[in-house]
């Protein structure tokens, strides 16, 4: 099933222009880097004032930086497609891709049980206060996913496929 996706995805327009562009592939990296810097550093401000550090920062303005961290998601999201599209076959079978993908994921339902169980509350929070556990726990699951998924990102050309 694998090398038939892959097959696929090399036929591809999409995959046949990431090759072929001389400099498609350096600056997706850029632009993928540049969107890991806004994603972990602006997770990591919010990951640790949830956290209970930072205490005197209100957790609003923290949340004002959600939309560089969107427009970060954006670009890994784009970038990440060209490279899978362009080689497949480095991914597919790559167990640190897999890694990657998985804390993905984590990170993901991490963000969707937690602003639709605590959103609104955490908007009220003001500075000085401390987050309940629940805040703590949340903050955590998110800073070790989101490293997880930088981690294994770099890892992908060392640890190769193990399937």
């Amino acid at each position: 099933m694998a090398d038939l996706i892959v097959a696929w995805l090399k036929s591809t327009a999409l995959s046949r222009l990431v090759i072929e562009t001389p400099l498609m592939w350096p600056t997706a990296e850029t632009l993928h880097f540049i969107g890991v810097a806004l994603v972990i550093g602006i997770a990591g401000l919010f990951d640790l004032r949830l956290m209970g550090f930072m205490r005197q920062v209100p957790v609003a303005a923290i949340m004002q930086l959600r939309p560089w961290a969107a427009v970060g998601v954006l670009l890994n999201l784009v970038t990440g497609v060209i490279f899978f599209a362009g080689t497949p076959e480095q991914y597919i079978r790559n167990t640190a891709w897999w890694a990657k993908v998985f804390f993905l994921l984590v990170a993901t339902l991490n963000i969707a049980f937690f602003e639709t169980r605590y959103g609104r509350r955490l908007l009220t929070m003001p500075a000085g206060i401390d987050t309940p556990a629940s805040f703590k726990i949340a903050g955590v699951v998110s800073i070790v996913s989101w490293l997880a998924v930088l981690y294994f990102g770099r890892m992908l050309p060392f640890l190769g496929n193990a399937f």
